[in-house]
C-alpha cells in the first residue's frame, strides 16, 4: 500500500517520537523529495544500545504506528540478530541499527545531496 507524502511525513513523524521515547540515538530523517527515480518519501535512522534496545525499538515503533494509523510494516528483516532492523512501511523505511553496523553500512552517506534532518539525543 502506498501512503501519500502527508502520510508518510506523519509516520516518519511517529517513529521519530516513537524511537526518543525509548531513548534510541542519532535520530535521522532523509528525505527523498524531489529525487527522481526514488523509491521512497522518506528513511528513519537510528542507533540502538544493544540486541534487545533494538528490539524494543521495533516493537514500540510498530505498535504506535498501528495505533495511530492502522499500519503494520509490509516487511520486517533482521530482528534475528538485531544488528540492523529494517521495518518496511512501503513510502517509509526505518532502520535500526547497532553502532558497528550503522558506522559500518554508513547509508547517510550515500544520500549527501539529500534534505537531511538531525534530532538531538533525548537525555535520560
Amino acid at each position: 500500500m502506498t501512503l501519500d507524502r502527508k502520510a508518510s511525513q506523519l509516520l516518519s513523524k511517529i517513529a521519530v517520537k516513537a524511537i526518543q521515547d525509548k531513548l534510541g540515538k542519532d535520530i535521522t530523517l532523509i528525505d527523498f523529495e524531489g529525487i527522481n527515480g526514488s523509491l521512497f518519501d522518506f528513511y528513519v535512522i537510528c542507533t540502538a544500545n544493544s540486541p534487545s534496545h533494538a528490539d524494543t525499538l521495533a516493537e514500540y515503533i510498530r505498535e504506535k504506528v498501528k495505533q495511530e494509523m492502522k499500519l503494520i510494516p509490509h516487511s520486517e528483516e533482521g530482528l534475528q540478530n538485531c544488528n540492523w532492523v529494517l521495518l518496511d512501511y512501503f513510502d517509509v523505511i526505518i532502520h535500526i541499527f547497532l553502532p558497528e553496523a550503522r558506522e559500518f553500512y554508513n547509508i547517510e552517506n550515500m544520500w549527501k545531496d539529500v534534505k537531511t534532518t538531525h534530532y538531538p539525543n533525548v537525555n535520560e
